[in-house]
């Protein structure tokens, strides 16, 4: 799909401040902030303003060089090509750390991909730091902007040296006006999340590896399938609350958890073979909260024995979804993309039941066989429903008029819910009920 919108990415050597400075012109904490290296890995982006230009800002992992391990050389890959697909590069550098090898092999690539690169020098929050950032003139550029990413200091003279270059107005996308699903993918970690991202779009967008907790922001990723745009968000790997050892996991898992808020539907991703797991279960529970529409995929399909296995580990995955189980269930490989048309057919069905509104009329013609027949069990004695009407979407909210709310018992609500289903499917969505006293 063209870029529309002009990209400015930030990249430099691990810990110079890069996700600060991301979340301070973003004006959003999105990319994770911790007092170790290495902590940014995948490619976080998001839209940003200043002076009242629009442009785009990522931010990238810390470039290291010479090393060949797995995760290491990806990040690398991936810092390149954000250079390569920006229209202009932050080059941070740590003005308390002085000119590094790293810091020069970095401009040296600007330079050889002849990129604009604008060099920040941060951390500088004294007279004595805006002296030393001037050393950075020996990388040969022409300015060096000091600032102080934590504090605020100098971020606006950076950026009003970048605001020329950008366009007055970017011609729009055609079908922009869609409305475009937000998909959060969740599950435990080294279940095939981010490889399931990466096919979709074609190419390595997101670092995927077998090792355990790889991803650890939450990974905005636009994907194009059947003519159709989608905006799926790839999350960290979410390991029971006794399993979850160090800060850092701590917060990829709240970051992960943060996702389904700002998410239409849920993609739970399982191991089919090992099954629905407890902590499988707790995950689509942090889901019903949040009432958003879910579809659960079986991945790594292939590695059940023979089709009859397959059929029998899916009637249990559907067995254990408890109240969740007008969720679908689909069998992936997302190694290969196998099983992926049919979980874009399931996404769009419960995305639709998610929007889904029904008339007042069709609805209380529907459901005056059971709604007004049967009397609603409470502890204060008989109580009875007069009306019901459709009040929200996303999810289907419900307002029933009773004679008494108070004490109407979950039992009757899961009653309503059902009934709902059989007359008007919502297949895919949670259905919301709330009581009101005529």
């Amino acid at each position: 799909m063209p870029r529309t919108e002009f990209t400015v990415s930030l990249v430099g050597r691990p810990n110079v401040g890069k996700s600060t400075l991301f979340n301070r012109i973003t004006g959003k904490r999105r990319s994770i902030t911790y007092g170790e290296p290495g902590v940014t890995r995948d490619l976080v982006s998001l839209p940003a303003e200043h002076d009242g230009k629009r442009f785009r800002l990522v931010d990238t992992g810390g470039y290291l060089s010479g090393e060949r391990g797995d995760i290491l050389s990806k990040v690398r890959g991936q810092v390149l090509r954000a250079i390569y697909e920006s229209d202009a590069v932050i080059f941070l550098v740590d003005a308390r750390d002085g000119v590094l090898p790293l810091d020069k092999e970095i401009a040296t690539i600007l330079r050889e991909r002849g990129k604009r690169f604008f060099l920040a020098a941060n951390k500088v929050d004294t007279r004595e730091g805006q002296e030393s950032a001037t050393q950075f003139h020996e990388l040969s550029v022409g300015t060096v902007y000091p600032l102080s990413a934590e504090h605020g200091t100098g971020v606006s003279d950076l950026l009003d040296a970048i605001i020329p270059l950008i366009p007055d107005s970017v011609p729009e996308e055609e079908g922009t006006d869609e409305t475009v699903a937000r998909i959060a993918v969740l599950g435990r970690p080294n279940v095939g999340k981010s490889t399931l991202i990466n096919t979709l779009v074609g190419y390595d967008r997101v670092i995927a590896s077998e090792i355990p907790g790889t991803t650890r922001d939450a990974v905005d990723v636009l994907v194009t399938y059947g003519g159709k745009r989608y905006q799926f968000i790839d999350t960290a790997g979410i390991r029971a609350k006794r399993k979850t050892e160090s800060v850092l996991e701590k917060f990829s898992v709240l970051k992960s958890l943060d996702s389904l808020k700002r998410c239409d539907l849920a993609v739970l991703m399982i191991d089919g073979p090992e099954g629905l797991t407890h902590q499988d279960q707790q995950i689509l529970r942090y889901i019903l909260l949040e009432e958003r529409a879910v579809v659960v995929t079986a991945n790594k399909a292939d590695l059940w024995a023979g089709e009859e296995e397959r059929r029998q580990g899916i009637r249990r995955i559907r067995e254990g979804l408890g109240y969740a189980s007008f969720a679908a269930v689909v069998p992936t490989v997302s190694v290969t993309g196998k099983g992926i048309p049919l979980l874009f057919k399931k996404i769009e069905e419960a995305f639709g039941s998610f929007q889904n509104r029904v008339t007042t009329s069709s609805l209380n013609r529907k459901v005056s066989t059971f709604l007004y027949s049967l009397p609603i069990p409470t502890r204060k004695g008989r109580n009875r429903a007069f009306y019901i009407t459709q009040v929200g979407v996303m999810p289907p909210s419900f307002a029933v008029f009773v004679k008494d709310r108070e004490g109407v018992p979950d039992s009757y609500t899961r009653y309503l819910q059902n009934k709902l289903r059989d007359r008007f499917g919502f297949q895919g969505s949670p259905i919301r009920i709330m009581y009101r006293e005529r």
